[in-house]
């Protein structure tokens, strides 16, 4: 505003200059648009040098935002200290203005935000850096007002003040003021000062000690009472005599399926695989995902493999085992030291599909399927089996299923291998005519299939739902049976697809 100033700053002070800077009062250490390395020119042993500073200074005073000039060629920004980002590991957002920082869970909080004329730093972050640097904070002020009022006029008396002590120092003033083009007396009001704010101790390493390791449910007592114990690895029994009178470190944990939509609606962040959850490079977890109804985890792996807060999240969908086992997959992968394929219709799906993909790229020198772009990679790695019978649901993953089965036939590669296309086919047909003219047989199933997923899609997924839809309903069955079970029966016709389409097109070159 016209009538009113304000700037703040802020920079960081080696602890032993304070006493100095306190006493030597002459406003701020650092001003705006100060911090950039230089060389200077002293004076040492009656010889002149040239020293280079990095941030500008003599004294180690560290800049944590410097103001970036370009002449008025270029536009002006804000920029914060490399250290400091790189410290935290922050993560630009530009189109948002801001930095992330990324924790050990996964999550990501907004570290710094700036604009053109601003830049705010993340308290509990900022001290951390200034103890591990050991660095003091100082903030610096400069803020001036003015009004067409007297002093009499506003109830105030002239003041001019002085003010400092061990870590702070300011001047205040309000003074009238000669408005000479109005002729007559306002009032100014200003304060310029400093404060420091001394930097904690080192911080700690940081401990396991403090960790809250969640109880789960293991089995139940001959009342039906939950049994629950810690899933500390520490406190768990192994193979070789630890904590013998303890539940084992492979004891199965149960779970609700319900618990893998979090990292299914994010896959981004996340990839749910077949026997393996992972955040990134981060942390990761073995799991049985091929049960028809649970997911299992075995309880060390929980205290070993999941941060403290994801383990929270997975105690919400904990589930006594109630007489279930682990899947025979993960039996044959985990104690018999044997290959074994998942058998979950989604699982098996996805790995046949990849596998094509990669048979007969290699056989053929083409893509049958074309990838996908990145921001269509969740339609793959995102398909899955309903968790319950949800229609919202089934349309998304109808449209997934359609994705990478119709939508991705790389129809420019097979037309170029097609005699008998006409201008009105499509997809599937150039499809049907590619099979038909390359001598295979008994595909007719596996069209009108493609035909049937397509015409759901249509009705259910990408428009208005009416008569037709109904009708489709009906031929399905799927009133009766479900969304989850008509689903699972289109991964099973999918995975047909994909192994027909393997043993009729893939030439194993000798």
């Amino acid at each position: 505003m016209k009538d009113r100033t304000a700037w703040w700053f802020s920079a960081l002070v080696p602890p032993s200059l304070i006493p100095k800077l306190v006493e030597n009062s002459g406003g701020w250490d650092i001003h705006i648009g100060d911090g950039h390395p230089a060389v200077w020119t002293i004076r040492s042993d009656d010889q002149m040098k040239r020293v280079y500073t990095p941030f500008g200074n003599k004294n180690g005073i560290e800049p944590l935002a410097i103001d970036r000039t370009f002449h008025g060629i270029r536009g002006d920004f804000i920029e914060v200290s490399q250290e400091y980002r790189l410290y935290h590991n922050l993560y630009p957002e530009p189109s948002k203005s801001r930095f992330l920082l990324i924790d050990d869970n996964g999550d990501e909080s907004e570290a710094i935000r700036y604009g053109a004329d601003f830049l705010e730093i993340r308290t509990d972050l900022l001290l951390e850096f200034c103890g591990v640097k050991q660095m003091a904070i100082a903030i610096y002020v400069d803020s001036s007002r003015d009004s067409k009022l007297s002093l009499a006029q506003l109830g105030l008396e002239e003041v001019e003040v002085n003010q400092s002590g061990s870590r702070f120092e300011y001047f205040l003033a309000v003074v009238a003021r000669d408005q000479t083009f109005e002729k007559t007396l306002g009032t100014l009001g200003h304060i310029v000062g400093k404060k420091y704010i001394l930097p904690g101790p080192f911080p700690p390493e940081r401990s396991e000690s403090n960790e809250d390791y969640q109880e789960f449910i293991i089995d139940t007592d001959s009342s039906g009472k939950a049994i629950r114990h810690s899933c500390d690895p520490d406190l768990l029994a192994n193979y070789f005599g630890k904590n013998p009178n303890a539940p084992h470190y492979l004891t199965p944990v149960f779970f609700r399926p319900e618990v893998l939509a979090k990292y299914y609606a994010d896959p981004r962040k996340y990839s749910v695989e077949d026997g393996y959850l992972r955040c990134g490079s981060l942390w990761g977890l073995r799991m049985d995902n091929d049960h028809p109804d649970v997911v299992m985890v075995y309880l060390g792996d929980l205290g070993r493999d999941l941060t403290e807060t994801e383990r929270h999240y997975w105690l919400s969908f904990n589930i006594a085992p109630a007489g279930r086992t682990i899947s025979r997959t993960a039996f044959d992968r985990g104690f018999r030291a044997v290959f074994a394929d998942p058998q979950k219709p989604d699982l098996i799906f996805k790995q046949e599909y990849q596998q094509f993909n990669r048979s007969f790229r290699e056989a053929n020198g083409w893509d049958f399927y074309q990838p996908l772009h990145g921001d269509d990679e969740h339609f793959l790695t995102g398909l899955r089996l309903l968790l319950t019978d949800n229609q919202a649901e089934f349309d998304s993953q109808l449209i997934a299923l359609t994705k990478v089965l119709i939508d991705s036939l790389n129809e420019s590669e097979i037309a170029k291998r097609v005699t008998t296309l006409t201008a009105n086919d499509k997809g599937i047909t150039k499809l049907e005519k590619f099979l038909k003219e390359g001598g295979g047989v008994g595909y007719d199933s596996h069209t009108r299939f493609l035909r049937v997923l397509q015409d759901l899609r249509s009705k259910s997924a990408a428009h208005r739902k009416g008569s037709s839809y109904d009708m489709l309903v009906a031929d399905l069955n799927m009133a009766d049976a479900g969304q989850q079970r008509v689903f699972a029966d289109l991964l099973t016709a999918a995975t047909s697809l994909i192994r027909y389409l393997r043993d009729t097109l893939i030439r194993i070159r000798p």
